[in-house]
């Protein structure tokens, strides 16, 4: 080959090694085409942490756990729910990963961020439930600033679902891949490039369903279930997000899923899943939250007697009390056994009275949404309060239920599945009551998650055992906790006293404050919200809750607030006997304490009223 043509054939293979080269590089890029691309100087990117908080009962679909890669985040500036709008974008996806791009924001107040993912066709209505609009950054944005920059309860009320068809001949969101609205809301101390859309604890943040999903089994010997006909008097649609703990109003928005205009077939059919038992768990029923007002009811259709019948059944509990349907809830009505026949057809049905004394029947509420709960990636273990406060005076211990336990937990750790205390630090002043084995139970063959309620024993003087009490010696003494250690899952939960209310009534504060008097009625926390249960003492006659000013509200069973007080307010008790209540508060990090630290978390609070001497 003469020197000429090796030269020509080295520049051919220089080229040809420079194209593939090319090639190649060009390759990379297509794969991360943002990856090296700097945001504006007033932006930053954020990479967005979250998966579907479990509704715990047995996933029968997968895309009802499914978060879009997509999300809107909305921006509010200052604290709770009078932060103001400031902007709203979509997240997108990079390599399997979501992001979003948001305006920086210096430090020196409170920033809520608005998480809505999986928008109903990706639409949304905004304060009514006639007009539709397109999950697009102008409209929203539109939407939340005129005429006035709208606060986050404000966009909260206002930002609506796309509403259900009237009637509905489908169950909602029951189709192949169709995904179920989803929220959270986070705050953060600033929006910078240190900014992280996830938990303190740095796991992914827990978002809430907008809907409930409801599960009818069978297990009655004498009666065969064949499906769920109707569900009459169903919310159109619910709020994106919601504040506090009231229901949006609905009475006049309500529609009905059945089959076919005739009832011609079931709505949903049940499945054999044993022998004699047949359950809708592989097909749910999913509904937005619902007021007792609404009076929502299903029909089902069984076989008694040899004999087709219809049975209306009300949505109430086992003593037969009406019963809020609420997000994010799974509830499953077991029947254990018929009584009596139904009604021949449907319409006789719907306009009778509800049939719920001809089944007998149990109903298990699956709350986990209000749990706070640990995970790895085997099972989680969550509990429905982290501190149990105790308000009793006696001169002998007293039993309470202090928490429940959740776990969808099927391994029998053998040295790992203890609940246990540390009274032998606090001189005897509290116990544990129940369960009196001391072991965790777990999942075993039944119905997933196992929740277990947990006992204390409580003395008169347990509050003198806390961490901001000293011996006369100058030592410090430690707060009662009951320890739960499943696995490599470890939970605390604080336990504490309080001398129990007077007669006469007084005001407890729950507050951010220096004082520790463990005599007085104040206690510090930072508050979200409150809401008293219902009770057969009749709490809600009597505790009333009152944000920081004291003002008279009627809804004084439910509050939510943005300075971190809630007062609770207890009438004089006239009566005869004793009296008892329940308050569940939600309380918050102190946006002017160390930022380090659980955020969020709920306390179960049992007010003992005593009775006066003279009506004794």
């Amino acid at each position: 080959m003469t020197k000429a043509a090796i030269h020509i054939t080295n520049l051919f293979y220089l080229i040809f090694m420079i194209l593939i080269s090319s090639c190649v590089h060009e390759i990379y890029l297509s794969e991360e085409p943002e990856e090296e691309k700097e945001e504006p100087m007033d932006k930053v990117r954020i990479e967005i942490f979250t998966r579907a908080n479990p509704y715990n009962l047995p996933t029968t679909r997968a895309a009802e756990s499914e978060v879009g890669m997509t999300p809107w985040v909305l921006v509010f500036k200052g604290n709770g729910e009078n932060a103001t709008f400031v902007e709203a974008v979509q997240a997108f996806e990079l390599v399997g990963k979501r992001y979003v791009i948001l305006t920086k924001q210096p430090a020196g107040t409170k920033y809520q961020l608005l998480i809505l993912a999986n928008p109903l066709n990706n639409r949304f209505c905004y304060g009514d439930a006639g007009t539709l609009y397109e999950f697009t950054k102008d409209i929203l944005s539109d939407k939340l600033t005129n005429p006035n920059i709208e606060t986050l309860s404000d966009a909260c009320k206002k930002l609506l679902t796309e509403p259900l068809a009237s009637p509905s001949f489908t169950v909602p969101f029951s189709g192949t891949n169709q995904t179920i609205p989803m929220s959270y809301l986070l705050e953060v101390d600033k929006i910078d490039n240190t900014t992280k859309i996830e938990n303190n604890d740095k796991s992914s943040l827990l978002l809430v369903r907008t809907l409930a999903k409801m599960i009818i089994v069978n297990k009655a010997a004498n009666f065969e279930f064949k499906g769920v006909m109707a569900v009459v008097n169903v919310p159109r649609q619910g709020q994106l997000h919601k504040l506090g703990n009231s229901i949006m109003g609905n009475t006049s928005n309500l529609t009905e899923y059945q089959y076919d205009i005739n009832y011609s077939a079931p709505l949903v059919t049940a499945e054999t899943v044993a022998a004699g038992e047949q359950s809708t768990e592989n097909n749910p029923i999913y509904l937005y939250e619902s007021d007792t007002q609404n009076n929502t009811y299903i029909i089902i259709k069984g076989t008694y007697e040899n004999k087709d019948y219809y049975y209306k059944m009300a949505i109430v509990n086992t003593a037969l009390e009406s019963m809020n349907i609420l997000r994010n809830r799974t509830y499953t009505f077991t029947i254990i056994a018929a009584k009596g026949p139904g009604y021949d057809t449907m319409g006789d049905a719907k306009v009778a009275k509800p049939s719920n004394i001809d089944l007998d029947f149990k109903i298990l509420v699956d709350d986990s949404d209000s749990y706070e709960i640990m995970a790895n990636n085997d099972y989680y273990l969550g509990v429905s309060n982290s501190v149990f406060i105790a308000y009793y005076t006696g001169t002998v211990e007293k039993g309470y239920e202090a928490f429940k336990l959740t776990t969808d937990c099927k391994t029998d750790f053998p040295n790992s599945r203890t609940i246990s205390t540390n009274r032998e630090e606090l001189d005897g002043s509290f116990n544990l009551a129940y369960p009196a084995d001391r072991i965790i139970p777990i999942v075993d063959g039944g119905i997933t998650p196992r929740i277990t309620p947990v006992g204390v024993y409580v003395t008169e003087w347990l509050m003198w055992y806390e961490d901001t009490q000293y011996t006369s010696g100058g030592v410090q003494r430690n707060n009662a906790y009951v320890t739960l250690k499943l696995g490599n899952l470890e939970k605390k939960i604080h336990i504490r006293q309080r001398r129990a209310i007077p007669a006469a009534g007084l005001t407890l504060k729950y507050m951010p404050t220096a004082d520790t008097d463990p005599t007085g009625y104040e206690m510090k926390y930072y508050c979200l919200s409150a809401y008293v249960e219902d009770g057969s003492d009749d709490p809600k006659n009597w505790i009333k809750l009152r944000p920081s000013t004291g003002v008279h509200r009627e809804d004084t069973d439910n509050i939510t607030v943005d300075d971190g007080t809630i007062l609770i307010e207890v009438l004089p008790n006239t009566g005869s006997a004793p009296r008892s209540g329940i308050i569940y508060l939600t309380t918050i990090k102190d946006p002017n304490s160390n930022p380090s630290g659980s955020s969020m978390q709920r306390i179960k609070i049992n007010i003992n009223q005593l009775v006066s001497v003279s009506s004794n």
